[in-house]
């Protein structure tokens, strides 16, 4: 029993001294976990700042690098839009300022938009109209972008003319004829809209203490966010020191990092720094951050510990927390992030898709203007050998002549796709030019097919060509019947555009439909879902041609099973409807034959050319160059026309040679013969000639020759550019 009871006080005392042991425990252990728990988190919340700047400076450099690349694209669309105008033009032209407003309605990351002519005037802009020619040639941009080309520059810090606030403005060079190294020929800027930024960075920035900053690599800051306040001293945006703090920083590491200081520049405050560089733009994106905010942050999260009795239990659930917090902020930035590179993706392949076109209507438009040429040989030959052929051969050579018709029709098409199509644009009212389509369309369709019209009852006056349109339409009508084995409907609707002062045609029917790998390429050029012998592949693409060249646009859209709708949009124009053209009175006969030089680089053509007008009755010289033709016309100027070649070897072309005559000899008339058509010319500088497409016959060059001659050296309605100057 004794033995027994001391056994109990021992086992008891062994307890209490377990308990002990285990109460000391429980004290100090807390205490150790709590202080280790403690310094732990307190680096842990110095690199979770850290890698959250990071993050924010990743979201942030891919948000300016779009609107960069946004900007520098609409600063090549404007580039291209004023390509070939004078600055005089530039400065009177009024749609030039409605479209250069309209660019910045369009984009809101757009304050502005202004063209600078070489003497630093700014002669347009998208504020006001007409521009009050501000002088802007003091200005370190101009002064740069006019000693040498420095690409895409970026300017500042300037003021917003529009809200007064601080930001930054993105300028070029306007491309000049030299290219890179030709002449300074003024420049394209524009000021980014403060307020855009402004209301991205409300979303990104979620507390008090952090801050976005643009700096260029020289240390300027072009804009910040929030905005210093100006009560307070070094309210202006600074330019940062380049022997310390950030810019230091830069330079030992350029493309991106974190720094952390004790005293920053702007507001002397603990702070950590995110930066990273925004593509290959001199421009750093930085994010700030208070440091005093992870200070405080750390003590919240150990006051929580130190008030709770279970602190492993605490820090579970704190951890939790964190991690969920954690978890979220990186879904919501990876989501942005996201985004960001889906618009981009698609800005890029909206990018290639044009210049894909672009480069097929070049190809294209270089193959049919060479076999114009062909075209014009082989024809011009037909017409020649029909004045010798007997009755029996005529139906063969009609064959001939039939085949060649068409391949003269196909290369239309390729040319009205490439945008170099010789058109004849006439003012028309829309609405009656398909009014009067109907029975052509009614027979092309068949039988089983409702063709239904639904064009607006309001004037809609057009500048086009009315052949083009009627073959647009028609191509539009005929693929849809294809398209509608088993019948359907087909709906033909004109109405004022979606866009002002547009006219838009809508040809949809409820046929089959197309994929979306196909639609992608309905417009391309030869491609065709039909049988082989059923489609060359160029009816739609003509149709796209069609609507580019008169100043518009095609747009496709269709579904499997649920039909395709095509728009046409075109622009109104204020010119007056044409009146037909009076009845010519008869030519008189000429006293003594016309005297006719041909100048012609292929020797088919020549030999084709030369024997139809010797046969229509002029006196013919030739010459297979340009510079053959100045040498004969420096020794022998009794011509009364000439007719040239466009594209010649020798460095001198049919535009030179009709400007070196103009210049020399303004009596001597010149006419270009060429696939090209007269707009397109135009561009290349033959204001000075008039102009006759590709393929021709000999007694259609001649009709020409005898209106042309009948006319002032000045021209009149014939000569084909300068009567559209």
């Amino acid at each position: 029993m004794p033995v027994r009871n001391l056994d109990s006080r021992t086992d008891r005392r062994g307890a209490l001294r377990l308990l002990r042991l285990l109460l000391a425990v429980s004290v100090a252990l807390p205490l150790v976990l709590f202080a280790g728990i403690g310094w732990r988190e307190r680096w842990e919340a110095q690199d979770e700042a850290e890698r959250n700047s990071s993050k924010n400076a990743l979201i942030l450099h891919e948000h300016v690098l779009k609107v960069f690349d946004t900007m520098s694209q609409v600063l090549d669309r404007v580039d291209e839009h004023i390509h070939g105008r004078s600055w005089r033009e530039i400065a009177e032209s009024e749609p030039l300022h409605r479209y250069l407003k309209t660019l910045e309605g369009e984009l809101e990351q757009i304050g502005a938009i202004g063209l600078t002519d070489p003497d630093g005037f700014v002669r347009n802009s998208s504020l006001v109209f007409p521009a009050r020619n501000s002088y802007i040639g003091d200005r370190a941009d101009f002064r740069e972008q006019r000693e040498q080309d420095s690409g895409l520059l970026i300017a500042g810090p300037v003021v917003d003319p529009t809200s007064g606030k601080p930001s930054f403005g993105i300028s070029r060079r306007r491309s000049s004829p030299g290219g890179p190294d030709g002449s300074f020929d003024g420049m394209i800027a524009a000021i980014v809209d403060p307020d855009y930024f402004a209301s991205f960075y409300r979303r990104i920035i979620g507390t008090e203490g952090e801050s976005i900053a643009l700096i260029r690599d020289d240390g300027a800051m072009l804009m910040r966010f929030p905005t210093l306040d100006p009560t307070r001293p070094n309210a202006t945006l600074p330019t940062l020191p380049a022997d310390r703090g950030l810019r230091a920083e830069i330079r030992r590491q350029p493309d991106e990092g974190i720094f952390r200081t004790g005293n920053s520049i702007v507001q002397g405050l603990e702070r950590v720094f995110a930066y990273k560089r925004v593509g290959a733009f001199p421009i750093y994106v930085v994010y700030g951050l208070d440091g005093t905010q992870v200070t405080r942050s750390w003590w919240r999260n150990m006051a929580l510990d130190a008030a709770f009795v279970a602190p492993a239990t605490l820090a579970l659930a704190l951890l939790a927390w964190l991690a969920y917090s954690r978890a979220a902020s990186e879904s919501a930035a990876v989501r942005r992030w996201a985004e960001e590179v889906r618009n981009r993706e698609r800005l890029e392949e909206a990018l290639r898709q044009s210049q894909k076109m672009e480069a097929l209507g070049q190809l294209t438009g270089g193959v049919a203007h060479d076999f114009n040429n062909l075209l014009t040989a082989a024809l011009a030959n037909l017409h020649l050998l029909a004045r010798h052929l007997p009755t029996d051969g005529q139906r063969f050579l009609a064959g001939a002549r039939t085949a060649l018709e068409r391949a003269e029709k196909l290369t239309r098409q390729l040319l009205s796709f490439s945008r170099q199509d010789a058109v004849n644009p006439t003012v028309v009212d829309l609405g009656d030019s398909l009014r009067r389509m109907s029975d052509l369309l009614e027979r092309s369709i068949r039988a089983d097919i409702v063709l239904e019209w639904d064009i607006a009852p309001v004037p809609m006056a057009v500048a086009i060509d009315q052949v083009q349109l009627e073959m647009a339409v028609l191509n539009l009508v005929l693929n849809a019947r294809d398209a509608m084995p088993g019948g359907g409907r087909i709906r033909i609707a004109a109405a004022p555009g979606p866009e002002p002062r547009t006219a838009r045609i809508e040809v949809s029917d409820s046929g089959a439909g197309m994929p979306p790998d196909v639609m992608a390429r309905a417009f391309d050029p030869f491609f065709t879902t039909k049988g082989v012998g059923k489609g060359t592949g160029l009816g739609l693409s003509m149709v796209y041609g069609f609507a580019r060249q008169s100043g518009g646009n095609a747009t496709i859209d269709s579904r499997p099973g649920e039909g395709t709708h095509v728009c046409i949009d075109l622009p109104l124009t204020d010119a007056q409807l044409e009146e037909p053209a009076p009845v010519p009175a008869a030519p008189v006969a000429d006293i003594r034959p016309l005297r006719i030089l041909v100048v012609e680089d292929n020797p088919l053509v020549l030999m084709a050319t030369v024997e139809g007008l010797a046969q229509e009755g002029f006196s013919v010289e030739t010459a297979e160059d340009g510079v053959t033709a100045l040498a004969l016309l420096e020794t022998d100027r009794n011509f009364d026309l000439v007719v040239s070649d466009v594209v010649m070897p020798g460095g001198v072309s049919g535009i030179d040679l009709a400007r070196h005559i103009r210049e020399h000899w303004p009596q001597l008339r010149v006419l270009l013969a060429s696939g090209y058509s007269p707009e397109s010319l135009a561009t290349m500088g033959a204001d000075t000639a008039s102009v006759l497409a590709k393929p021709f016959t000999p007694d259609q060059l001649a009709a020409r020759i005898r209106s042309l001659t009948r006319t002032g050296p000045d021209g009149g309605a014939a000569d084909g550019i300068r009567s559209a100057r």
